[in-house]
């Protein structure tokens, strides 16, 4: 799969969670303090974010995948408050 094609099915999931079959959500923290390793780290900015800068971050654990969405500036400073929250984490 290409990594352009994987971005815009990972916004286009984070935008419409209900619909992409999103099992859960979990906080980032909780994420990786269960052994979810950070497989990618996209920045995104244009119409699929309303102009903002985000980061999408894409963990995975054995068969499980977890895709989080940051505003630029929580995870450039990896704002603690933002990593706790457990609605930025879709997991499948």
């Amino acid at each position: 799969m290409n990594r352009s094609f994987a971005f815009a099915v990972g916004l286009v999931c984070l935008v419409q969670a209900p619909d992409c079959g999103a099992q859960e959500q979990q906080s980032f923290k909780t994420l990786i303090a269960k052994g979810f390793e950070i497989k990618s780290v996209t920045f995104a900015h244009g119409e699929s974010t309303d102009n903002r800068d985000a980061f999408l971050v894409t963990l995975q654990k054995d068969k499980s995948v977890a895709v989080c969405y940051f505003a630029a500036v929580n995870w450039i400073n990896l704002n603690n408050a933002t990593l706790e929250d457990a609605r930025r984490c879709d997991v499948r």
